[in-house]
């Protein structure tokens, strides 16, 4: 009888265990993160570490899957599945967010900061977060920004000023901001694929592009252009995102998880992504190609310049208030030119 007892017992107990293991089994979600970055990409690193910083909040019952390179598909592709639900985060530059919110298009307006610090300031602010925060009305809810630093013009040949600009063909993003400033700087604006940019530079379908330095090192666009010019026309903010129908299915704490670590791995990105992109332009110069050119404050402001119409015609989609609040914020930060 005793035997039986014990039998019993025994058999509960380990019933109750295989329950239990079911329920963890249950309880732990899997969520994926997809991104066209590459490894050596920071905003790519971020990612690792928001999995990270995730799966520890939660004391391992969330775990984050992250598919870089372009491994689910291109940015606007990435976009359409967060919107159905079918991927659960993206990392994103706000360039391709503008046509679902014309405030987001501010980032997009050249030589809108006085300095990395001031615009760094500025994506950590609430005013920032506001301007995100109508994404949420397409199925898209913003959790913070990284950065890939600021943007610069690699070329074939020297670029101090806008007319050296002329006739080049040079690729944008196919954003309208991006391709209206290099048509008011003079060049043809090319809109086009990023997976296509290294071909199309190497066999001279376009003679430059923009682009952060550690795109320009991730890409090889270093082995194919000659020169870049550090104009530093946009600071190039990305947003990590997560699919509203995603949101929506946590509960209360893994919401504070979720954003916790986002607002953790946006500060990480921040504060290693200027120096590498520094490295990287250091590293340009002692190999002696490309040529690094740094613009004079006079040679940037003719550049500053030849932008204004581009202000003219979208401040009034984007907003004139909005604008100068991003003005009045930076008022207490000093310009600093874009070395990195």
């Amino acid at each position: 009888m005793k035997r039986q007892m014990c039998k019993l017992i025994t058999g509960l107990l380990l019933a109750l265990f295989v329950a239990g293991s079911h329920m963890a089994v249950a309880e732990a979600k899997t969520l994926s993160l997809g991104h066209t970055g590459q490894e050596v990409n920071i905003f790519s690193q971020a990612s690792v570490k928001f999995a990270e910083y995730v799966n520890e909040y939660s004391d391992g019952k969330i775990e984050v899957k992250v598919m870089g390179a372009g491994a689910l598909g291109d940015n606007r592709e990435g976009i359409e599945q967060l919107q159905l639900g079918v991927t659960d985060f993206w990392v994103i530059s706000t360039g391709l967010l503008a046509p679902f919110t014309n405030a987001v298009a501010l980032y997009d307006l050249p030589y809108l900061f006085k300095s990395a610090e001031a615009g760094i300031a500025f994506f950590n602010s609430d005013i920032a977060m506001e301007i995100i925060q109508p994404l949420e009305n397409k199925g898209i809810k913003g959790l913070g920004y990284m950065t890939q630093g600021w943007r610069h013009i690699h070329s074939n040949k020297p670029v101090r000023s806008p007319e050296d600009l002329a006739g080049m063909k040079i690729r944008t993003m196919s954003t309208p901001i991006h391709i209206e400033l290099f048509k008011a700087l003079g060049a043809n604006a090319i809109p086009m694929a990023f997976s296509e940019v290294f071909t199309s530079l190497q066999q001279g379908i376009i003679d430059g592009g923009e682009n952060p330095f550690e795109n320009i090192k991730a890409q090889g666009f270093d082995k194919v252009q000659k020169c870049i010019t550090m104009d530093g026309h946009v600071l190039d903010p990305m947003v990590l995102v997560i699919s509203l129908n995603t949101w929506n299915s946590l509960s209360d704490r893994e919401k504070e998880v979720i954003q916790n670590a986002a607002t953790e791995a946006c500060k990480w990105d921040q504060e290693h992504v200027l120096a590498a992109n520094r490295a990287i332009m250091e590293e340009f110069k002692a190999a002696g190609s490309p040529e690094i050119i740094e613009l004079t404050a006079e040679e940037r402001r003719a550049f500053r310049e030849a932008s204004q119409p581009i202000y003219d015609a979208y401040l009034p989609e984007i907003g004139e208030d909005l604008y100068k609040k991003v003005v009045d914020f930076q008022k207490d930060f000093e310009e600093v030119p874009p070395q990195n």
